[in-house]
């Protein structure tokens, strides 16, 4: 899945319409934060980018989507996921 592919599942994820574009400088911002964080915890680029991962990067926008300063926090769920992707990185199952 290409970015563009999961800026439209981010925007759905966010409860918008597919094809509202007014925010997607800040859902990039999110998605580039996501991906980051992701790829730090061990998943593989191959698994970043395998549809698998899409719910996972969603879950990490959505996250952190309305925060106040200084608040930044995942969820357990995101967590739980991103350990799944990088343990399946490991073994090479992308």
């Amino acid at each position: 899945m290409n970015d563009e592919e999961l800026l439209i599942q981010c925007r759905i994820g966010l409860g918008m319409s597919p094809a509202t574009t007014a925010m997607d400088g800040a859902i990039r911002q999110k998605m580039l934060l996501v991906k980051s964080f992701m790829l730090g915890g061990g998943v593989s680029e191959e698994m970043l980018n395998d549809p698998a991962s899409i719910g996972t990067i969603v879950v990490g926008v959505t996250d952190t989507w309305n925060l106040n300063a200084g608040e930044i926090k995942f969820s357990p769920i995101f967590y739980t996921l991103v350990t799944q992707l990088a343990a399946r990185s490991l073994v090479g199952d992308a």
